[in-house]
């Protein structure tokens, strides 16, 4: 995956061997591109978490859901 904004930040990380022995295999040729789509999709992942937490957390969200259930159903 290419952003269109190509800027890249060199860093360095410490992964188990087994870790990286299948990163690299998983990658091909790029290894950087797999890593930034997995910390991309882990990141999507952790948002889309904190979303459905605070949904849940939030009970004005039931009482619209139940109110457009009963204006269906009216139909």
């Amino acid at each position: 995956m290419t952003t269109r904004n190509s800027t890249r930040e060199r860093t360095s990380i410490t992964l188990p061997p087994d870790l990286m022995r299948r990163a690299k295999l998983a990658g091909g040729d790029n290894l950087s591109a797999y890593v930034e789509i997995a910390l991309r999709e882990k990141l999507l992942s952790d948002a889309m978490r904190e979303v459905a937490r605070l949904h849940a957390m939030d009970p004005m969200d039931d009482v619209l859901d139940a109110a457009e259930a009963d204006t269906e159903a009216a139909a």
